[in-house]
Formats: structure tokens, sequence, C-alpha cells
């Protein structure tokens, strides 16, 4: 069964995106600003390929990513619900295709097929879990688990595989610390041990995971020791 995401992805290639109104660009600039947090949400935008951080700032400029959209996935659907202001900020990590779609023309298109309002809704669902599930790591679990969790998490979702089991995550060490809600300092401690541990190489802005099955493996070991000290 296709999920919510692809199944949009499908729609919008095939019907949406070759009409007027619809604006096509292609960012390579690493950290390019789509939109920033509290900008008007007018549009809902499809990522053709690439990547792109959802992101908040406080008050001194400490980043949180909230989120990576990955190829063939919408975002900004905040706009569909009327809301006037953008709750968080989107900027590209990777080269990538970006289609921004006005709000009204968005919302025609679903209204002409109404099986896309269910695959928003279980989009939007799973964000919402992800977000929580998000939450529940930064309360109960320590930054080491963190990591191997969201190791694994992104080399499934957008990792390259290279020779053997290796694989590689397309993240800077910062960027990784702030979608673990990590010190940039304490999140290059712990990936320094991982990776005398074998666990892990680092390279320069990307991870390279040894074995996805090692990585699960230690996180499983990492959250029983914290069970068993509880």
């Amino acid at each position: 069964m296709d999920s919510p995401s692809s199944a949009i992805a499908v729609a919008v290639r095939s019907d949406l995106l070759g009409q007027e109104g619809v604006i096509r660009f292609t960012p390579s600039r690493r950290f390019t600003t789509l939109y920033a947090e509290g900008s008007p949400a007018d549009s809902v935008l499809f990522l053709d390929s690439g990547l792109v951080k959802l992101c908040k700032r406080g008050p001194e400029g400490k980043e949180i990513i909230l989120q990576i959209i990955t190829g063939g996935e919408i975002f900004g659907e905040q706009a569909i619900g009327l809301e006037p202001t953008r709750p968080a900020g989107a900027e590209v990590l990777q080269d990538s295709i970006v289609y921004v779609i006005p709000r009204d023309k968005f919302v025609s298109f679903c209204d002409q097929r109404p099986e896309l309002w269910k695959h928003l809704a279980h989009l939007v669902l799973h964000r919402k879990r992800e977000l929580e599930k998000k939450i529940e790591l930064l309360c109960m679990q320590d930054v080491e688990y963190r990591i191997l969790h969201y190791m694994v998490e992104l080399a499934t979702a957008f990792g390259s595989k290279l020779d053997g089991h290796e694989y590689t995550v397309p993240l800077s060490q910062g960027e990784l610390a702030s979608l673990i809600g990590a010190t940039r300092e304490t999140t290059s401690t712990t990936l320094n041990l991982l990776a005398r541990k074998g666990l892990i190489r680092l390279g320069r802005r990307q991870l390279i995971l040894s074995s996805l099955d090692g990585i699960r493996s230690a996180a499983r070991d990492r959250s029983a020791r914290a069970a068993a000290r509880a």
C-alpha cells in the first residue's frame, strides 16, 4: 500500500506541477531559505528532489531541526488550514528541485480529487506522531541513544548505501546536534565515542555508518541499560 506521501507525490507530479502559477526553482546553495518562520503562509511546497530542513531558532540563534523533508514530499501544509504565518522556517540542505504551489490552487486540486484529502490527513497525523516521538526522546533518552536512533532513521530515509553494509548520512555534526536537541560539543564527544567503538566514521558534512544492524543493536543495548538503571 502506498504511503500518504507517495500517493500525493504521484498525483502532484502527474497533474499539478505543470499548471500555470506553480513556480519551479532549483536552489543549489546550502542553507538557502525557502521561507522564514513567521512569513506569510500562502503556499504549499513540493520537494521533487533533494533535502530540506524545517527548523526554529531561539532568541540567541540556537537552531532546532523539527523535521527533514525528502524528495517526493509536500511541506508548508499548514497553509491549507489558513494559518496566517509559518510556524517554522525551511532551508535547503542539499541541491533541490522545489515547486511553490499557491494555496488556492492546491486546495482546488485536492477538491477535484477527494481521496487526496484522506492522504493529507494521514500525512499530518504521521508528522504529529513524529514530533511526539521527538519530545519523548528528548525527555526520556540520553544523547547517545538519540544519536543511534536518528542515524538509523536518517539512513533508512535518505542515506546512500556504500559497499558492504555501510551507509552515508549527509549531515554535519552541527546539524545532527540541532536534530537531536543537544549541544554541538556533547554531540561531537558522543560521535567520537561511537567512532572508537567502530560503529561510525566521521566525514566532512557526513556520517558513515558501519552497519545498520550494528547501530540498531547498540541502540537496544543502550535503552536496556538505561531501563535497568531506572
